[in-house]
């Protein structure tokens, strides 16, 4: 293509919110005009959908069925609901469907029928062929600004980073968050928009490890439980999951700890937890406590002779029972067990139901599956995704102030915000042709 041709959109970021805005765009404008649109995308890696690629452990969770708006966050808390309330999850679907992507539940969560993300960014690479959809991979934006061409009109140039010069009527800014460097997210879109005056909000980690005292979990490096965890702040819980909890030889990582870390990220200042919090794992209810207490308290006398560090034996592995006693019990593992007393026994008790890990933070952006911040939501338009600030400038996805909690709200929030930046676009644009 040539670089003086001006276009009719320019979609900064080829990943799952850009592609949705490339394709919601054609749709809209044939619909009104009965033509395609000149619509560029720009990534800058070697490829579109490589974030995609990794989502779900490469299965793509897409979506969940509970849409519930406490699982979306946002300094704006009104406006992912007001997004998610225009294109709604069936209106995604839909759109999924209509190139080629179908989908299969697995409790709460909605997956592609193949469970393979390598096929649903293959059904968005043949619809953006389809749908004529221009694409110039690793392209690097080094600068947006809008410029007045002939006749008064309000245009964007765009800088590559290999000197390559594009404009543009409109703009679609959905470059993604700081998160996942290595996949290409590396907070390009705050830097642009805010060189075109939008506020951002420093970009935080989120659907991340937990860092605690490492005392503990790192002797249990590797180490698996299903349990109930529940993140306290100052003493008062602020977030429950069940799930399962991986010690890792920093703190705890696995689904519960990812889907509770975004509270912990929110109080991280300057690199520093600004108030104590605490985990506590849960590892059996109410009722499997009852059987166990009559259990071990009969082992008292049945293994009397057994050092006290196999009281715990077939209960949980060898390793999280010895960590468990040691933190139970003031005494050496080897004793006898006869020496343990009941009140010994109800101490055990207590720490199977609330064991606790002094928090002190969360891993870095790099290791993150999102970014909590990006651009004020108070700059943008929640009806259109448009800019407040700049006319026929738009943002979606990861790039707008907006996080979702593990399990598949990521991504419908940038199909949603995707979907609904490429029709107003459209709308725009033909307008503004219609008026000539």
């Amino acid at each position: 293509m040539t670089e003086d041709k001006v276009l009719d959109l320019i979609i900064v970021g080829g990943g799952a919110s850009g592609m949705c805005a490339a394709i919601s765009y054609q749709q809209t404008i044939c619909s009104v005009s009965g033509e395609y649109g000149d619509v560029l995308i720009l990534e800058k890696n070697d490829r579109v959908g490589k974030k995609v690629l990794a989502t779900g452990n490469g299965r793509c969770n897409l979506s969940n069925h509970d849409m519930s708006l406490s699982h979306f966050h946002s300094h704006r808390g009104d406006f992912p609901s007001d997004v998610i309330g225009k294109i709604t999850q069936n209106d995604v679907l839909g759109f999924l469907a209509g190139i080629g992507i179908l989908t299969v539940s697995e409790g709460e969560k909605l997956f592609p029928m193949s469970k393979q993300a390598s096929s649903v960014v293959d059904a968005f690479r043949f619809a953006l062929s389809e749908y004529q959809i221009q694409v110039e991979t690793t392209a690097v934006v080094e600068e947006i600004k809008s410029v007045e061409a002939v006749g008064n009109q309000r245009l964007y140039r765009i800088l590559l980073q290999n000197g390559r010069v594009f404009f543009t009527k409109s703009v679609i800014l959905a470059c993604g968050g700081a998160c996942a460097p290595a996949l290409g997210t590396t907070g390009d879109g705050y830097r642009l928009l805010a060189s075109l005056g939008h506020k951002v909000y420093a970009p935080k980690p989120s659907i991340v490890q937990i860092t605690t005292d490492p005392a503990v979990t790192r002797l249990l490096n590797g180490l698996k439980v299903d349990c109930r965890l529940t993140l306290l702040c100052e003493g008062q819980s602020i977030a429950t999951q069940d799930g399962e909890v991986l010690f890792t030889d920093y703190g705890l990582s696995g689904p519960a700890a990812f889907q509770v870390s975004g509270e912990v990220s929110r109080r991280v200042r300057k690199g520093i937890l600004s108030v104590p919090m605490q985990i506590s794992l849960c590892l059996f209810e109410k009722q499997a406590i009852q059987v166990l207490r009559e259990a071990l308290q009969q082992r008292i006398h049945a293994f009397a002779e057994r050092p006290v560090e196999q009281l715990l034996l077939s209960v949980l592995p060898a390793k999280i029972g010895a960590a468990i006693l040691k933190n139970a019990l003031n005494r050496p593992l080897t004793v006898p067990i006869s020496s343990l007393s009941e009140a010994d026994i109800e101490r055990v008790l207590t720490v199977l139901q609330d064991w606790r890990f002094k928090v002190t933070g969360t891993k870095s952006l790099e290791f993150a599956q999102t970014t909590i911040g990006g651009a004020s939501c108070d700059e943008f338009n929640s009806k259109t995704m448009e800019s407040l600030i700049q006319h026929n400038l738009y943002g979606c996805g990861e790039v707008l102030d907006v996080d979702g909690d593990c399990g598949g709200y990521n991504l419908q929030w940038a199909f949603s915000s995707g979907i609904l930046a490429g029709q107003s676009a459209a709308h725009a644009i033909w307008g503004e042709q219609h008026a000539k």
